[in-house]
């Protein structure tokens, strides 16, 4: 209640400390919620870039060491290794859709040709920052893949002079 002069009471200010407490955490929940749902968005864009930047160099040069080197470049941020990164080369007809099939690479490299489709597939788990929401949540595997045909068939002899 307010007090004629236009000054609260001792009660009244008690009374919207008391408010303040109990809405605070529930806007720092949501806060932090937002946040950390920006982070996963961030890292599944730049997890699909790293895809594609990976594609873009398997359909000129198949060295796989070279496509994984690629991918991790793009994604630094995320910190990538080898074992996130999976590229196999298939042929156009497949219908399989990444290289976790017994089948991981039916266009071999002796027979390869302009046409057969490049797999190149990164993985993250996403932890989230905010520990109440990772209790909620847990972590999040995310993954991207890209597709795309081969242009231009490297040598295996020329490695060092392909594109």
């Amino acid at each position: 209640m307010s007090r004629p002069g236009g000054t609260r009471s001792r009660r009244g200010r008690g009374q919207t400390l008391a408010e303040f407490a109990m809405v605070v955490p529930l806007i720092l929940l949501l806060l932090l919620g937002a946040v950390d749902l920006g982070r996963a968005v961030f890292a599944y864009n730049t997890l699909s870039q790293a895809a594609r930047a990976g594609a873009r160099t398997a359909i000129v040069n198949q060295d796989l060491t070279a496509v994984r080197a690629k991918a991790i470049a793009a994604a630094a941020t995320l910190g990538l290794g080898t074992s996130n990164v999976d590229v196999c080369f298939k042929t156009s007809t497949t219908t399989q859709t990444g290289c976790a099939s017994a089948t991981v690479d039916n266009c071999p490299i002796a027979t390869r040709q302009i046409g057969c489709m490049a797999f190149v597939t990164t993985r993250l788990t996403y932890q989230p920052m905010t520990p109440f929401v990772g209790l909620l949540f847990g972590s999040i595997n995310l993954a991207s893949t890209s597709v795309a045909p081969i242009e231009f068939v490297c040598p295996a002899s020329a490695t060092g002079s392909c594109p």
